[in-house]
């Protein structure tokens, strides 16, 4: 896969069955075809060349305008933020404890059909307030393009989990949320937030950093339409988010297309 930057992030188209003509395009190759068969119509000396040129207009403009009717775009777009680790080492993270932030399996891991996964690396030390609305803005900026706010999901993971919570926050769209291992009492004695759209909370009984459930957030005043919990055990400690772990992307890729566990 070819990642690229968008707006100082990367990102990696997923598979697609389909790609739709920009219908600009479309039109644009409509007008030539049309001028062009205009010309020889101009040209042609006899008449049954004539009515050739016409069975083919009739024939051909309908398969160019085919590809130009606007179909529902459900792309979806999908932001990764990654933990803390990586903005100390690297891509190519490695903790002594947990050992190898799995970054690349992981973006491949949670792509679904006809989905971008944007991601970026980011520098030492960002503050996670700063960092959410420079997030916000760029989704902002999709919902603009016209990309619903249903077909957009920010996965967070550790510190990526608090920046993700802190978008919630600020941007009142109506986006997925998947929060893993963001929470522990630390967060809830320093924090106010009341998060927006569709949450969900992936926590590890075995995480001593930041296992704790998410449910002082859901017990309080919130914005969201859907708000759900899912614990798991993978006896890994908080070193579960560095892997592709099924247990984790496949309810993540499921948030992701229906909202639901």
């Amino acid at each position: 896969m070819m990642s690229t930057k968008s707006l100082g992030f990367c990102f990696k188209q997923g598979k697609e069955k389909t790609k739709q003509k920009d219908f600009a395009m479309c039109a644009t190759e409509t007008k030539n075809f049309l001028n062009s068969t205009l010309r020889l119509v101009a040209t042609s000396a006899k008449k049954k060349n004539l009515m050739r040129l016409i069975l083919k207009i009739f024939i051909i403009i309908p398969i160019i305008l085919s590809g130009c009717i606007t179909q529902e775009n459900n792309e979806k777009h999908i932001f990764y933020i990654h933990g803390r680790i990586i903005e100390q080492q690297g891509k190519n993270a490695i903790s002594e404890k947990f050992g190898k932030y799995e970054f690349d399996s992981i973006i491949s891991a949670i792509e679904v059909e006809n989905s971008i996964v944007h991601y970026e690396i980011r520098k030492k030390n960002v503050e996670p307030r700063n960092y959410a609305n420079k997030v916000s803005k760029q989704i902002d900026s999709l919902i603009k393009s016209g990309i619903k706010p249903i077909d957009i999901t920010v996965i967070g993971a550790s510190k990526g989990a608090i920046i993700a919570s802190n978008i919630s926050d600020i941007n009142e769209s109506q986006i997925n949320y998947v929060f893993l291992a963001g929470n522990n009492e630390y967060q809830e004695n320093n924090n106010e937030w009341k998060f927006h759209g569709q949450v969900l909370c992936i926590y590890d009984l075995s995480d001593g950093i930041a296992g704790k459930n998410y449910s002082h957030w859901k017990n309080k005043e919130n914005f969201t339409t859907k708000f759900e919990q899912l614990e798991i055990e993978t006896n890994l400690g908080h070193g579960f988010l560095y892997k592709p772990l099924r247990v984790w992307t496949e309810p993540a890729k499921t948030w992701i297309l229906t909202q639901t566990l």
